[in-house]
């Protein structure tokens, strides 16, 4: 943290540099994460929890800037925006109708949702930004509440650990050792006249899922991810499959790991990558497979690996002083090459959500969504003995989930599901959009 001109300025952390280099109208690399109270919400009284929010969490309430070389975040003084919820989900910010900043509060009835920018910050400091903020709304209610350590509060003192780069900290000193990954099978279908994302929401109970999963002597990712793969084998191009494996990008949190405090991202991704033996899949099989390639992913030295070489790539002064318009296009063309390429799908697993047991009874829910960009993306989480499985997509067409989620009802699992219906509404909304513009 820095003073510029007499207003504060932020680096950006060592994986969010890549965020606005990257961006377009499809892939935004926003992300959303909601919360369902078990009453109506107050516009105002959020609006003023959001307002009180800034002490606590500065280095969210700021706008991108170009310099040079990089990216860096300055204070932004207009005010932030609460908006009624829109049904494009994770959409590109508007600018001058965001106020420049890279987060979006939103409501609907019960809802209370926090759309951020991945240059902000991943999934592990978003549910914290948003807790904290949903805490304060049900404080200036008059709810009786009481804090724990699952939550931060809007009146502590900022910490310098919660914004710190966490990945130039734990930063070894190895060299370039990129992950190699092949190129993936891309699952392709219909894609939406204009942007936005079709959404399929689920909600199972969780004791029942893992009822089923300690069946199979799994874990509940594993099991995910055998069965997006065995889903995909299902529905995708047989043909293309026996050329190129399904490999799914899983991020995984490191604060946990490493001891982090930060509210800036800390993640990184690896693959599990499966090459389709039959054209009738059987997910026992795939199962066993996948558990082989998440002990060789997850080890502890291949992940220390990883970081190290997010952090020597811009710490090489070759890259440091390449100029900004340059950087676009060599970043892109690595990010097409190292990151999109080499992706079927992206399953992420926030895990359980913890707050306060006091503030348990005023939340019903909560849910995660990913932008789908041109490929789909799920998110899952857990709270209050209910795990929820979204699906983003850019395509109308739905048999992958339809696949996914008749087997767990096979399995005897109650799925309950909804949808924004994206396929039937997207040309009434995205009308509607161009005449509110």
């Amino acid at each position: 943290m820095s003073g510029h001109q007499g207003l504060k300025w932020y680096k950006l952390d060592k994986a969010a540099k890549i965020y606005p280099l990257v961006t377009n109208e499809r892939y935004t690399y926003n992300f959303r994460v909601s919360a369902i109270l078990k009453e109506k919400i107050n516009e105002e009284i959020l609006y003023q929890a959001i307002l009180d929010s800034r002490k606590r969490f500065p280095m969210f309430f700021v706008k991108l800037k170009r310099g040079l070389f990089w990216y860096y975040f300055e204070e932004n003084l207009l005010p932030p925006i609460l908006d009624i919820e829109s049904p494009f989900i994770c959409s590109k910010k508007d600018e001058y109708f965001n106020n420049k900043y890279l987060f979006t509060f939103l409501y609907y009835d019960k809802r209370i949702s926090l759309e951020i920018n991945h240059a902000l910050t991943d999934g592990g400091g978003a549910i914290m930004f948003l807790n904290a903020v949903v805490y304060h709304y049900l404080e200036l209610l008059g709810k009786e509440l009481t804090p724990d350590d699952n939550i931060m509060l809007v009146n502590d003192q900022l910490h310098y650990k919660d914004v710190e780069d966490s990945y130039a900290k734990n930063y070894s000193g190895g060299g370039l050792n990129p992950p190699k990954t092949p190129n993936a099978y891309i699952y392709k279908g219909k894609t939406f006249k204009g942007f936005g994302s079709g959404v399929i929401d689920s909600y199972i109970n969780s004791k029942e899922l893992i009822t089923l999963v300690k069946s199979e002597d799994s874990s509940i990712t594993k099991y995910v991810v055998a069965l997006l793969i065995y889903s995909i084998i299902i529905n995708g191009n047989k043909k293309k499959l026996r050329k190129k494996p399904i490999n799914i990008c899983v991020p995984i949190n490191l604060r946990s790991i490493y001891n982090s405090k930060t509210l800036n991202n800390f993640s990184l991704t690896f693959y599990i990558s499966y090459q389709m033996k039959s054209e009738e899949p059987n997910l026992n099989d795939i199962l066993k497979e996948v558990e082989v390639e998440f002990i060789k992913k997850r080890d502890l030295k291949k992940i220390q690996a990883t970081l190290d070489t997010v952090c020597v790539i811009q710490r090489k002064s070759i890259v440091k002083f390449i100029p900004l318009p340059i950087k676009y296009i060599l970043f892109k063309i690595g990010y097409t090459v190292f990151g999109r390429l080499p992706t079927t799908i992206t399953f992420s697993n926030f895990g359980v959500v913890k707050i306060p047991e006091s503030m348990e009874k005023h939340v019903e829910s909560f849910s995660f969504y990913m932008g789908s960009g041109m490929k789909h993306a799920v998110a899952m989480n857990s709270y209050a003995g209910k795990t929820s499985i979204v699906f983003s997509r850019a395509f109308v067409d739905t048999k992958l989930e339809e696949t996914f989620f008749k087997f767990l009802s096979s399995k005897g699992l109650d799925v309950e599901v909804t949808s924004n219906y994206w396929e039937k509404n997207s040309k009434r909304f995205f009308k509607q959009f161009l005449i509110k513009k």
